[in-house]
């Protein structure tokens, strides 16, 4: 795999206050790429994160992905740029469709040399050929959506792909941090129970990563000229619901159990979300997931990829 040097190069990174791209601002650092060779792009320049980031010397720019402006403006002049939208701010997926067009016209415009776009599969065309497709819940009727914040990533990403943007697609997966972030660890639901954590997935497995291992992948494909125009894919491990317990267990020395449950039954817990992280579980476990292979993201990152027990012991203080 040739592999390009990104000394000197101006790279653009959106979200770098939030997960990925802040990950992948750190794995910029952690690869001695010099920090004013940066651009974090942020809605809020002068928030404690954003501010965090110019003291360590990187350009800090506001952007917002509803303003084409704002944003070919943020891109000018940058050989790369990492680009990631977030349903879960408003959970609208036609506005999410919406602003990945924008971040199309903007990097376009301002003639940005290589695109990664972090992304997701459009579940539908998968789903619609299956058997059992009448078992599935559409949760969006105008757009036939069983998963909206697969598919609308899916849809839009399919368009920004056939543009005249030189794009690497990055499929992620289920980050282990969705454990705190969305209170999908370990809890106790009684005094004389154990911890137990609850998953729609019976006996499958779902594909999961790291955070930091997403920003290492999007280094390595701005390093890789020929990832431009492919689809790449992130994974750390595929693991199952029975495992995941056992690993808590394991490092927080005190049983946790799997509970699995039926899809309709996730759905029906009330959080926002609930019905379409339901049917993602349902479509994980259902079909393979493509673009992602665990040896592939290995040989990417040099070999080591953060497993789910050392995210575990690096965070038990989160389920204690």
């Amino acid at each position: 795999m040739p592999v390009s040097t990104l000394d000197n190069k101006l790279i653009a990174v959106m979200g770098a206050t939030g997960l990925q791209g802040g990950a992948v601002v750190t794995a910029l650092l952690a690869a001695g790429h010099e920090a004013s060779l940066i651009r974090a792009i942020t809605r809020d320049p002068t928030g404690p994160k954003a501010t965090a980031l110019a003291d360590k010397g990187i350009q800090v720019v506001q952007g917002d992905a509803d303003d084409e402006a704002s944003m070919a403006k943020a891109f000018e002049n940058a050989y790369g740029a990492f680009l990631v939208t977030n349903f879960w701010a408003d959970m609208n997926m036609s506005h999410e469709i919406a602003q990945t067009k924008t971040l199309e016209n903007a990097v376009i415009a301002a003639s940005v040399t290589h695109v990664v776009l972090s992304t997701l599969e459009d579940t539908r065309p998968v789903i619609n050929a299956a058997a059992d497709k009448e078992s599935w819940k559409v949760l969006e009727e105008a757009s036939g959506s069983y998963v909206p914040h697969f598919d609308g990533k899916g849809a839009a990403s399919k368009e920004f792909f056939a543009s005249a943007a030189p794009t690497t697609l990055l499929h992620t997966s289920f980050y282990y941090d969705n454990f705190i972030n969305y209170g999908m660890g370990p809890k106790k639901h009684a005094e004389d129970q154990p911890a137990a954590i609850t998953f729609p997935t019976g006996d499958g497995a779902i594909p999961m990563c790291s955070v930091p291992d997403i920003g290492r992948r999007v280094v390595s494909i701005l390093k890789d000229p020929e990832t431009i125009n492919t689809v790449q894919g992130v994974i750390g491990a595929s693991h199952t619901g029975q495992e995941m317990a056992d690993l808590f267990g394991k490092v927080l020395g005190t049983p946790v159990v799997f509970n699995t449950v039926e899809t309709a039954a996730y759905a029906s817990f009330g959080f926002p979300g609930a019905a379409d992280l339901a049917n993602m579980f349902r479509f994980w476990v259902s079909f393979k997931p493509v673009h992602r292979d665990v040896a592939t993201t290995q040989k990417c990152l040099g070999g080591k990829l953060d497993t789910l027990e050392e995210w575990i012991e690096a965070n038990k203080a989160a389920f204690q």
